[in-house]
Formats: structure tokens, C-alpha cells, sequence
């Protein structure tokens, strides 16, 4: 009878240590640091038709490489392309948008949750004022000096255009501001957006519009877009990310359609140049996943679709900076 028990103990300890999410693609995470966790949600589980909506709120542990799903209700319902960011003062994350097939073709959601890091809750947020229609592929980024989450762009499926709207979340006040900056840039979805906090602006490259690989930056405290130029002979690099690593003290972009997707590409911001970063092995090559930089271990990369593949991969790759080298764990 003991022996059983130990047997099915074991059992269980195991399962639990294996868990994990299961493959996907359009999926999000950010990177808390009041708990030094990554929070992961959502998804699609295959690149093809009928495009199922993944739900699932996962912790990730990056000193232990440990998964933990967390069960509690409510939660957001099951959806991909959501965007998740943290709130740093607080380390409430927010999640925004995102959308599943339906009847009609595709449904958004635009829909603000905010996630307790220490109650491990959800809440929906409910608004007084305006706020922003869910779209597909628009960015979403947090703004630490201004205090401001800033939502830009999209596609809207009603007529197929690309947007360029501007939308500020203050989270404190409880409020969306559609804003009105001075020369913003053409309409586009599916670009990498991120914050420089050396410089104190949002950096936008990437995405898909009629054009070249764009480099532009926003400052939500004067409203002002900035274009920088692009870079020299690519087209269009949708599903790239950006994440800010604090040892190299500078933005780094991975992922998309092209050439570069498998390339880690450093952005400083201040000389508006690229660089290639090397690595000692070969990393992911992947497009349509997650990517969080995490302070003292390295640049974080999940799931997405592999070049070359027909399925999402629930992989997770590390890449640490000091020595230059990928590790998939």
C-alpha cells in the first residue's frame, strides 16, 4: 500500500514538474518583477484554418525554469494576438485585445484585464469614457516615464485598412485618451514596439505596410512621432518583437518574416544604427511568439512557428548576452 503511494506521489510530482504550455503561436508575456516571474496567456494552438483560441494564464520561473498554471476565475476567455504588459510601479500586468474565429469570420475583443501578480486574480477594468476598438496586430507598449500604456495601429477586418490611431491608458486614473499627435505614421500591424528607457522613447520597427522595414519613435509626454529611416533594402518584417536588455543597455529585435528572422538585431536608438548580435550556436527562428528580456538571465523566447514548419512549438529559448549564446531549456 505504501509502495502505491509513493508510486502515484511520484507520479504526480513528475506530471507537475513537466507541465507546461502547450504549443502556440500570437501569444504574450511579460516579464514582473515584484515576483521576478514571467506571466504568459493566450494563443492560437495552429497557424491554419479554423485558427483555434488558446486561453491559460502560465508563470514561467527563470531561476528554476519551472511552469506553473494558474487556475483562479475569472479569467479572460481564450484568444490570440492579446497583448500583455507590466505596469512597473505596481507590477500589474495589462492585457488588451486579441480576438478568436467566429460565424462572421473573426471576433476582437476590446476588452482591458488587468492580472494581480500577488493575488495571482483578473479583473476586467470597466471605463466611463472612450475607449479603443480591439484590432488585429495593433502594438502595445508601456511608457515608464510618462506612467502611460500606448496603443497604436492595427487593421481593422470591416474594409481591411490599416490604422493610425494613438491611445493612451493611464492605469492610475482609470482611463483610455485617444490623442491626436502631429504627423503619426501611415496605418500598419504587426510591429515590433518598445520602450528605451535610456532615451525615454518608444521604438517602433517592423510590421506590415506597403513599404520598407520603418524605424520610428513616439514620445507619449510630448505627442510626438518621429520617423528615423529604414534599414537598407528589407520590405516588410511583421511579427518581430522588441525587448530591452538592461546588460547591453539597448533594444534588441528578433523574429518575423525574412531574411532576418533568426538574427538578433541591437537597436541604438540615439545613433539610429543596427547591429547584428552573434551568437555562439543557433537559436530560435521563429515568428508569431512571445519575447520578454529578463534582468540576470537573458533574453527569453516562446513559442511561435518555426521557419520552415507547418505547426506552432511550445519551445523555450534563453539567450544570455554575457556569453553570447542560445540555450534552449
Amino acid at each position: 500500500m505504501i509502495q502505491r503511494q509513493l508510486l502515484w506521489l511520484a507520479a504526480v510530482l513528475i506530471g507537475a514538474a513537466a507541465a507546461q504550455p502547450s504549443p502556440r503561436g500570437y501569444v504574450d508575456m511579460v516579464y514582473v518583477p515584484q515576483v521576478d516571474r514571467v506571466l504568459v496567456f493566450g494563443g492560437q494552438s495552429s497557424p491554419n484554418p479554423p485558427y483555434p483560441p488558446l486561453g491559460g494564464t502560465w508563470w514561467w520561473d527563470p531561476r528554476s525554469g519551472s511552469w506553473t498554471e494558474i487556475v483562479s476565475e475569472p479569467q479572460p476567455s481564450p484568444r490570440s494576438a492579446s497583448h500583455l504588459e507590466v505596469h512597473a510601479p505596481t507590477g500589474s500586468v495589462v492585457l488588451f485585445g486579441g480576438g478568436k474565429p467566429s460565424v462572421r469570420g473573426f471576433d476582437t475583443f476590446s476588452e482591458t484585464w488587468v492580472f494581480d501578480p500577488f493575488e495571482e486574480r483578473w479583473s476586467l477594468l470597466e471605463f466611463d469614457g472612450p475607449t479603443p476598438t480591439a484590432e488585429i496586430g495593433e502594438q502595445f507598449a508601456y511608457h515608464e516615464a510618462a506612467d502611460l500604456f500606448v496603443l497604436y495601429g492595427g487593421l481593422t477586418l470591416n474594409g481591411f485598412r490599416v490604422l493610425n490611431d494613438t491611445w493612451h491608458l493611464d492605469l492610475s486614473a482609470g482611463s483610455w485618451e485617444r490623442v491626436e499627435p502631429e504627423d503619426p505614421p501611415p496605418g500598419r500591424n504587426y510591429n515590433a514596439f518598445g520602450y528605451d528607457p535610456s532615451t525615454g522613447l518608444l521604438v517602433m520597427s517592423g510590421g506590415l505596410i506597403e513599404g520598407l522595414d520603418e524605424t520610428w519613435t513616439y514620445d507619449p509626454q510630448t505627442l510626438r512621432w518621429t520617423f528615423l529611416g529604414h534599414r537598407e533594402g528589407l520590405t516588410e518584417v511583421p511579427y518581430a518583437r522588441f525587448a530591452y536588455i538592461e546588460e547591453l543597455d539597448a533594444l534588441v529585435r528578433l523574429g518575423g518574416l525574412g531574411p532576418d528572422s533568426g538574427t538578433l538585431l541591437r537597436y541604438d536608438v540615439v545613433s539610429n544604427a543596427w547591429t547584428v548580435l552573434t551568437a555562439e550556436n543557433d537559436g530560435p527562428n521563429v515568428s508569431r511568439h512571445a519575447m520578454v528580456a529578463v534582468p540576470g538571465a537573458g533574453l527569453v523566447v516562446f513559442g511561435g512557428l518555426p521557419a520552415g514548419s507547418q505547426g506552432f512549438t511550445n519551445a523555450l529559448w534563453v539567450y544570455d548576452p554575457a556569453i553570447g549564446a542560445w540555450q534552449q531549456r
